[in-house]
């Protein structure tokens, strides 16, 4: 049983509701009911009566939530005392939903301090709702998360009662990843996302409520994680890898940089779409963070900036550029 699963378990309690804890978690109401299931048939035992105003404990509930208490509480006092125990050092801890502009932006401040003789730099890449919990949870000083841009009132709102700083970053249209050499490029014709249907959608594990895999143009609504072909990935390289020498493909964003030279897979502005990905920074409002995150964070806004200051050109120059780039030798 994972330990996190034993902080849902005790939001839950606290609240009585699962609805309300998975508010507070930042996740949805279907996966936390998921996760305490789970608990229950890992444990053998009803841990919450179900009614329709919220749910209770069991006297089994009850036992564990006991027992739950003192883990948590024990694993509290281990950090404390590690945190307390480390020498002073360069730090860099950050969380990210997954995009390789963000990585690009971690790995060019880990060479900057590559002499130094004493940091600790870490990059956990994951959904988004695990990024917002590690911020909250301080086990990540920075996170850089992705949503919807019509999302974006709701999730300032989320920010602030949860005591997060939100900094944008940059908007974007979504696009499609795919192979320079791809037969449906052989027209050099912008795509349209129900020609996608017949072929496989690459994309990674754990991430099903991401926007990007829902997408609407203007003459479809298509929910990619009900794509008939599927193919689960855990990193970049995976994903680009088998992109490159397929005829599969995913949605992302303006591409990465040696994207098309070292793999061969270029990003096309996805036909009809009028809904767009926002980008940001969070962190705790009261947190001071290290002269590295400082850094990193002043680097993303000014490479976010730039991105998108690029796919405005790409726009204004639309579809001509379009052709011009399919045509550019590999």
């Amino acid at each position: 049983m994972e330990i996190k699963y034993l902080e849902y378990f005790e939001k839950v309690a606290q609240n009585g509701s699962i609805n309300q804890a998975a508010k507070l978690l930042y996740i949805s109401q279907p996966h936390l009911s998921h996760i305490i299931k789970e608990i229950e048939e890992e444990a053998g035992v009803q841990l919450f009566y179900r009614t329709r105003k919220g749910c209770s404990l069991t006297p089994d509930g009850e036992y564990f939530l006991d027992h739950c208490k003192i883990i948590l509480k024990e694993l509290e006092r281990l950090k404390t005392f590690s945190d307390s125990s480390k020498p002073e050092k360069s730090t860099l801890n950050v969380s990210m939903t997954r995009f390789s502009h963000t990585a690009e932006c971690f790995n060019q401040i880990c060479r900057k301090h590559q002499n130094e003789n004493n940091f600790s730099f870490c990059l956990k890449e994951d959904a988004e709702m695990n990024v917002i919990e590690n911020v909250m949870e301080g086990k990540s000083n920075v996170g850089v998360i992705h949503f919807a841009s019509r999302e974006s009132s709701a999730k300032q709102k989320q920010f602030f009662e949860a005591g997060l700083h939100f900094v944008p970053l940059a908007l974007f249209q979504p696009s499609i990843c795919l192979s320079r050499s791809h037969e449906l490029l052989q027209n050099h014709e912008l795509i349209d996302l129900s020609v996608l249907k017949q072929y496989g959608f690459v994309r990674y594990i754990g991430q099903f409520e991401d926007f990007i895999y829902r997408i609407t143009t203007q003459n479809l609504h298509l929910d990619l994680n009900e794509s008939p072909k599927i193919v689960y990935v855990n990193d970049r390289a995976e994903q680009m890898s088998l992109i490159s020498e397929s005829n599969f493909f995913t949605i992302g964003i303006t591409e990465f940089e040696q994207q098309d030279s070292r793999y061969q897979v270029i990003s096309i502005p996805l036909l009809g779409c009028n809904e767009c990905l926002r980008f940001g920074v969070i962190y705790k409002e009261k947190s001071e963070l290290t002269a590295a995150e400082k850094e990193f964070v002043e680097l993303l806004i000014k490479h976010y900036r730039v991105l998108q200051a690029k796919e405005a050109e790409q726009i204004k120059e639309r579809p001509a550029a379009f052709v011009c780039q399919l045509e550019k030798p590999v």
